[in-house]
């Protein structure tokens, strides 16, 4: 299942350990409302963005946010007004574009190919916002380049650019255009991918002179709470926890992919397949006259659960796919479940 992390194998115990030593009466005042985030975890999050994203940020320029829908969808109301322009990539993340045309903006997609960079209009028309990928593509699953960024950022000059940091590497941040010091940059990030998704914790890394105006409106939208989750996660990286998981689980992730990779890469009418890497998902990418959206739902069928590719793109962009997830299978399971959808796809593909 795409878009979801292993969460059979997060250590629980520890989790239910560090609830255990928050939850005592004299830290009563956890269960009132927050306003702007829990302060330990704020630091704890500046600490680990200078660790594993080589940002260095202010605490206070640190929003904690209910998760990267709930990110998106303050940068929405707080930076632009119904019938402004936001510049997306095409393929996009489904997710962010539902929080932009609910929000009332206009969605203008551009094209991004791997190696070549945007496909950018010789003559642009005012763009309020620019929501762009991190360092890892979403739903590609492939590097991009800060470079190709930069470029669609001066050739579109938008207001604001809007980072979303979905899935990462300790060492890919060069791919990052996001530059804490600028009075337009904005970087979106979640621990449901890193973690699990029933936490709905994340956070906003904003400019200064943002910060206090979209800390009070996200206080007055949004109602903030949640201060036990937050407690136990601040406690949780102080510990080097999270580290310690990331590390394994990236490891574990690049090697599940390396297992559906080689069973994918030689089908009938695949062009590519993602190269093996530490995120949770893989992309396969077909011929233009294969139906994508039939193969996800003939897929489902047999109970295999991908999401297609074309739906999330332009409508001049041609590009065919399934997006494949590889949290929540491993071992033999994940080989012998590789091995059924290879069988399903060569059925479906002739």
């Amino acid at each position: 299942m795409p878009g979801i992390p292993d969460i059979a194998q997060f250590p629980m115990r520890k989790w239910r350990q560090l609830y255990a030593s928050v939850t005592v009466p004299q830290n009563a005042l956890l269960l009132s409302y927050s306003t702007g985030g829990y302060g330990p975890l704020k630091r704890a999050i500046r600490d680990f963005l200078a660790r594993w994203r080589n940002i260095n940020c202010d605490t206070e320029q640190i929003i904690i946010t209910d998760g990267t829908h709930n990110g998106i969808e303050l940068c929405a109301v707080a930076l632009a007004d119904v019938g402004d322009t936001v510049a997306m990539e095409s393929p996009c993340y489904w997710g962010a574009r539902n929080v932009f045309t609910a929000a009332g903006l206009e969605i203008q997609m551009l094209a991004w190919q791997p190696g070549q960079g945007h496909a950018l209009p010789p003559a642009p028309d005012p763009v309020k916002l620019a929501y762009l990928t991190g360092s890892h593509h979403y739903p590609l699953s492939v590097p991009t380049r800060a470079a190709d960024k930069q470029r669609l950022c001066d050739t579109l000059a938008p207001t604001y650019i809007i980072e979303d940091d979905y899935e990462f590497t300790r060492d890919d941040h060069p791919n990052l255009l996001f530059d804490p010091h600028s009075e337009r940059h904005l970087l979106v990030g979640s621990f449901s991918k890193m973690m699990f998704p029933g936490l709905r914790l994340g956070y906003l890394v904003v400019p200064h002179h943002l910060a206090g105006p979209m800390n009070r409106l996200r206080s007055e939208l949004f109602r903030e709470g949640r201060m036990l989750d937050q407690a136990v996660l601040a406690q949780f990286i102080f510990d080097g926890d999270l580290d310690a998981w990331c590390r394994r689980i990236q490891r574990d992730y690049l090697g599940r992919q390396q297992v559906l990779h080689d069973q994918l890469r030689s089908l009938p009418q695949v062009r590519s397949v993602s190269p093996p890497s530490s995120a949770i998902s893989l992309c396969v990418e077909f011929e233009p006259d294969v139906n994508d959206v039939g193969i996800a739902q003939s897929l489902l069928k047999e109970h295999l659960i991908v999401r297609p590719l074309s739906p999330v793109c332009a409508p001049k962009d041609p590009r065919v796919g399934l997006v494949m997830g590889v949290g929540m299978l491993s071992g033999e399971t994940l080989v012998r479940e590789a091995q059924r959808l290879r069988r399903s796809l060569e059925a479906l593909l002739r």
